[in-house]
């Protein structure tokens, strides 16, 4: 029980109230597996013993290819509405805006129907837009929303290059999540560096914001020797030095730098970089590879199921993540922690100033290398290859940080935390008690 009972006097029973009603808001749900899936359904259903948990999501689907499932849905103690939207390729951006477009004017209209005055929602940054419709429900039906923040818009815009910083659309768009952050009820930051960045966008001394980080995925992820990799053994690449770059090829990610390192090291044959992933960079790097000859990189399109991702994160020496300039707090990589949990030492081209760095020096777990340097980056994995020693020390103080500090329950204890205030429960761990002395 973790609502507090309460006494029936007509029968002098104890019984549990009613729970309240908490939305989620989201484009991607189960069954899908990518980051934002996974930890939205991870949130929603770990929220679900404390609230009447409803999603409203976009099409199904898994690794962003659409999937068949029910318009209505009950899963894991949450309540799951599918809304229609087109369903473009996301790796091309007149897509990825109609998607948006046509996904969020869905989901709002599905909670313009549902939603309650009183009801609590939390909503995520991705798409962009979608906050904004439920600042509307907010209005129109008398909700509070908490703001989870995935990535800081329109700053992401600025650091992806999609956009100049004294641009019209970067203007309006400041003006318009400044207004969004101070009409949430709490904003939720997964990053130091992001608590930073968004700080002077909320109201001085409203006291609403708050950093709950993501976690390492321990139930999936385990330590595993390099040697026992079943897909380096596949590759031929048991015997070499691996860095390994796992996860989304994608526009915030300075992945120009990786292939210049590895043309650096092209006459150190023993020193292989293997690509995983897909995203709008994919093509970049294959012809790279192609036209630069780099044949101490291999590229595989794929993302497997979120179960294999140990396997996968067991077949290197070292990890790598990779940002442009300028991203340090605009985004936190989930995969850091699963990299922790894995047992492998990071190399983060970064920001100095962002949480991946800071979490890398703090933990010595790795190298922190500023965006855009090769030469820096080329002399970290000779340094990591020439030191093996020093190589295991680091990850085993990564497992042990994943397993003591970047968990999923220390997490969702937050996020109930949050919850509960706003519902006016009382803390976890106190409500049975208080039933108790009720009755």
């Amino acid at each position: 029980m973790t609502l507090a009972m309460k006494l029936n006097f007509s029968t002098g029973r104890l019984v549990q109230p009613p729970k309240p009603r908490l939305w989620v808001f989201c484009e991607l749900y189960y069954p899908e597996e990518v980051s934002t899936g996974y930890h939205l359904t991870s949130i929603a259903e770990g929220l679900a013993s404390d609230f009447d948990v409803h999603v409203i999501t976009g099409p199904a689907s898994r690794n962003f290819a659409p999937v068949e499932a029910m318009a209505e849905d009950f899963h894991s103690g949450a309540y799951i509405y599918r809304c229609a939207g087109t369903k473009w390729n996301k790796d091309s951006l007149p897509g990825r805006i109609l998607n948006m477009l046509t996904r969020t004017a869905a989901m709002f209209w599905m909670g313009l129907k549902r939603i309650r005055r009183g009801d609590l929602i939390l909503v995520v940054t991705n798409p962009p837009l979608l906050p904004f419709a439920v600042l509307l429900l907010k209005w129109l039906r008398g909700a509070r929303f908490v703001l989870l923040i995935h990535d800081v818009y329109p700053e992401v815009l600025v650091a992806s290059g999609l956009s100049g910083p004294k641009s019209l659309i970067v203007r309006l768009g400041k003006l318009a999540n400044r207004l969004l952050y101070n009409q949430a009820a709490e904003v939720v930051s997964i990053g130091r560096d992001m608590s930073k960045l968004i700080l002077p966008k909320v109201a001085e001394g409203c006291g609403r914001l708050r950093m709950i980080g993501n976690w390492a995925e321990l139930e999936y992820v385990r330590p595993q020797e390099k040697r026992e990799s079943r897909w380096l053994k596949e590759l031929g690449l048991t015997d070499k030095f691996v860095v390994l770059y796992a996860g989304t090829l994608g526009r915030t990610h300075g992945l120009e730098t990786l292939v210049e390192a590895a043309a650096r090291l092209r006459g150190e044959p023993d020193i292989h970089f293997l690509v995983a992933g897909f995203g709008a960079k994919e093509e970049y790097i294959r012809n790279a590879i192609r036209t630069r000859q780099l044949t101490n990189i291999s590229l595989h399109h794929f993302s497997r199921p979120r179960w294999q991702q140990g396997e996968t994160l067991a077949a290197c020496d070292v990890g790598l993540i990779s940002f442009r300039p300028g991203m340090a707090g605009v985004s936190v990589p989930s995969r850091m922690y699963n990299l922790m949990a894995a047992a492998r030492p990071i190399i983060g081209v970064t920001d100095a100033d962002s949480e991946l760095a800071e979490v890398v020096r703090e933990e010595e777990i790795g190298w922190v290398v500023g965006p855009g340097d090769s030469v820096g980056l080329a002399e970290a994995i000779l340094r990591a290859r020439q030191n093996p020693g020093v190589l295991r020390a680091m990850g085993r103080r990564a497992v042990e940080a994943a397993g003591s500090k970047y968990t999923r329950e220390k997490a969702l204890g937050a996020y109930r935390e949050v919850f509960r205030e706003l519902a006016g429960l009382a803390p976890e761990g106190e409500a049975v008690e208080a039933g108790l002395k009720a009755a």
